[in-house]
C-alpha cells in the first residue's frame, strides 16, 4: 500500500505491465498467423487465418494490421498474403547460402535419376526441407519449407546419427508413427542410427509414406553434419544402393564448396 496525500484515503500501487513479456506474446501470436501460410495456401481471408492460428478474429485482425504496417503481410481485396519484406529478410539466412551451394549438385543427381531429390536441415526433432526437385511416379510428403519427423525420414536419420545428443534416448519426445513401418521404439532407433554411422548413409523404406523409399547422406563440414541430401523413389524399385555413391560424391562437393564457414559456426 502507498499512502494517499489526502487524509483518510489509501491507494494501492499498481505495477506497470512487463513490456518485454507483452512484446514477446504479440510476436509469438504474429508468427502463429504467419505460420498458417503454406505453399498450397499462399492467400487467405481473415476468417481462414483466425481459424488456422486458433486466435480470436479480433486479435487476428489487429495483428494483421500491425504486420501490414511493417510489410510482413500484404492485403489484396479481402485476402492476405506474405509480404515482400519477409522475402527480403529470408534471403539473408544461412540456409539460402547452403541451398544455393547445393543446387548444382542436386540438379546433377536429379538429371541422372529422374527421381525426387531433397535437401534438408535438422531443427529440433524435425527436418526442414530447403530444396526439392520432384520426379518419379510416387508423390512424396516433403515440401520446401515444410517439416517432417526426423526419425521417419532418410535425411532425418542421416542427421540424427551425427547429432551431439542421442535422440533415441530422449524420453521427452515420443516417436510418432507416420506409417506402420515407422520406427517408434527408442532402442530400435538407437540401433538404426548406429547402422547409419557405420554405413555412412540412411535408409527409409515406407517410413515416411507408403510406397516410398529413400536414401539419405549427411553433408559434413569439419565433421559436423550441417544438412543432408536424399533421393526418394518408389519402394518397388529395389534397395537404392546404386544411389549411395552419387549422393556421397554430391555431399562431399557441397561440403567443400561451403568451406570452413559452417565448421567454425
Amino acid at each position: 500500500m502507498a499512502e494517499d496525500p489526502r487524509p483518510g484515503l489509501r491507494c494501492r500501487t499498481v505495477s506497470a505491465p512487463d513490456d518485454r513479456a507483452t512484446s514477446a506474446s504479440l510476436l509469438g501470436r504474429a508468427f502463429e498467423i504467419l505460420g498458417v501460410f503454406t505453399q498450397s495456401r499462399r492467400s487467405m481471408t481473415l476468417s481462414e487465418l483466425a481459424r488456422g492460428s486458433g486466435l480470436p478474429k479480433s486479435t487476428t485482425h489487429r495483428l494483421l494490421a500491425m504486420l501490414q504496417e511493417v510489410g510482413a503481410v500484404e492485403r489484396i481485396d479481402d485476402r492476405y498474403q506474405v509480404g515482400l519484406r519477409l522475402f527480403s529478410v529470408g534471403i539473408c539466412s544461412a540456409e539460402v547460402e547452403l541451398r544455393d551451394a547445393a543446387l548444382p549438385f542436386l540438379e546433377r543427381i536429379h538429371r541422372a535419376t529422374r527421381q525426387t531429390v531433397n535437401l534438408a536441415v535438422l531443427r529440433g526433432h524435425d527436418v526442414v526441407y530447403l530444396a526439392k526437385m520432384s520426379g518419379g511416379a510416387t508423390p512424396t510428403p516433403a515440401s520446401v519449407g515444410g517439416r517432417l519427423p526426423a526419425h521417419a525420414t532418410a535425411v532425418g536419420k542421416a542427421l540424427l546419427a551425427h547429432a551431439s545428443v542421442d535422440p533415441a534416448r530422449s524420453r521427452s519426445h515420443p516417436l510418432v508413427p507416420r506409417t506402420p513401418a515407422t520406427i517408434v521404439r527408442p532402442d530400435d532407433l538407437h540401433a538404426c542410427l548406429e547402422g547409419v554411422r557405420l554405413r555412412g548413409h540412411a535408409i527409409d523404406r515406407e517410413e515416411a509414406a507408403k510406397g516410398l523409399a529413400c536414401i539419405g547422406v549427411p553433408v559434413l563440414v569439419g565433421g559436423k553434419a550441417i544438412a543432408a541430401i536424399s533421393v526418394a523413389f518408389p519402394s518397388g524399385y529395389g534397395s537404392g544402393e546404386q544411389l549411395v555413391s552419387p549422393l556421397r560424391e554430391a555431399s562431399a562437393a557441397i561440403g567443400r564448396s561451403l568451406g570452413v564457414r559452417y565448421a567454425s559456426a
